[in-house]
């Protein structure tokens, strides 16, 4: 029979034993796990470059944030169209997504919403960017100057070049353009610039605010989006817009006294996010650059000018049996061109302002505008 020391001396010895093979098995436990870790780590690391090595294949999405309706004259002639363009030039490799009726954001925040990459082109209307780098591109709403999209086109192009300042950042700045001329749909009777007095009139911009002061009336600012909502419930009495816009906007239902007057036109610039544009291979960047970026613009102002030829058909049509399409006597004409003087004033003071050379940028886009 075992003594007490010796069966202790046992118990001792396989305690002992049963620890270090413990130890041993926790030892190689953690070698395997951090060998199984590494290799998982090189072959992620590997996937992902292959991944960021190889563009074949690979689908770009594209996102359009479309103010207007989807029966708006932009949406079948300019943004269906380039979609189709895009999608065929780029084999695919570029998949266009159309919002349209501002599900994605309304007019004026469209600088901010592509600059922040919410979607990736949209079309930015200069008065809703006084503020920002765009300013120069104003000039282009001033009362009386523009008279046709093509003109507008042309005038901004070389206007921008010279004065549009470096600084505009996030977004690329297409080549801009302007409407058709605005005329004045009221809920009365337009025939006089003394008929503006202490009307409340949509004012869309800095100019058109300081022409409708100085012909006497109300500038209420609302958008574009829901212009027709303040005609219908009286909130404005009237709103200076394109013949070719106002048709698809229905402006006219609640406003169908329209007066031609070829008030002003409005700037209007597509805006691609940078961030989309620069992460494209570079076969399709100068695809877009030299290619599709400038063909957006030209169908902008190819529908803008075809719909105008009809537009105040189309307008008599749908007011045969209501509301009037008035023509100011020439005398009348030059009463709101007088007016609108102001508001070239108050432009070159807030050139000057913010750094500009208001009378040089002026002096040279009316001599811009004589010559085209």
């Amino acid at each position: 029979m075992m003594n007490n020391k010796a069966f202790s001396n046992r118990i001792f010895a396989t305690f002992l034993f049963l620890l270090i093979g413990i130890l041993l098995v926790g030892c190689g436990g953690g070698k395997t796990e951090s060998s199984s870790t590494g290799s998982e780590k090189n072959e992620t690391e590997n996937q992902s470059n292959e991944s960021s090595q190889s563009k074949d294949g690979e689908v770009f999405e594209l996102n359009i944030n479309n103010w207007a309706p989807s029966t708006h004259h932009i949406a079948t002639n300019v943004y269906e169209p380039w979609k189709e363009m895009v999608e065929e030039k780029t084999d695919g490799q570029v998949k266009v997504n159309i919002y349209h009726g501002a599900t994605l954001g309304k007019t004026p925040s469209v600088y901010q919403d592509v600059k922040g990459g919410l979607y990736e082109v949209g079309l930015l209307a200069a008065a809703y960017s006084y503020d920002t780098e765009f300013f120069p591109y104003s000039i282009g709403n001033l009362p009386f100057a523009v008279e046709s999209p093509e003109e507008g086109a042309v005038v901004l192009k070389e206007f921008a070049e010279k004065f549009v300042k470096e600084g505009i950042t996030g977004v690329i700045a297409m080549d801009a353009f302007t409407s058709d001329p605005y005329n004045i749909f009221s809920t009365k009777p337009v025939k006089a610039a003394t008929d503006m007095k202490k009307a409340k009139i949509r004012a869309g911009s800095k100019s058109e605010t300081e022409l409708i002061k100085a012909l006497g009336g109300v500038p209420v600012s609302i958008t574009v989006d829901d212009t027709y909502e303040g005609l219908q419930k009286k909130t404005i009495e009237t709103t200076f817009y394109s013949p070719v816009g106002a048709y698809g906007y229905k402006f006219y239902e609640p406003a169908p006294y329209i007066t031609k007057a070829n008030i002003a036109t409005t700037t209007l610039i597509p805006v691609m996010n940078k961030e989309f544009h620069d992460k494209l291979p570079d076969d399709l960047q100068k695809l877009f650059d030299e290619e599709l970026n400038p063909a957006l613009t030209e169908l902008f102002v190819k529908s803008y000018s075809d719909q105008l030829a009809g537009a105040f058909d189309k307008l008599e049509e749908v007011l045969s049996d209501r509301g009037e399409i008035i023509e100011l006597p020439e005398k009348e004409l030059e009463n709101f061109k007088e007016a609108g003087e102001a508001a070239w004033d108050a432009w070159v003071k807030d050139a000057n302002e913010r750094g500009y050379e208001g009378d040089k940028m002026i002096e040279d886009f009316r001599k811009l505008l004589e010559e085209n």
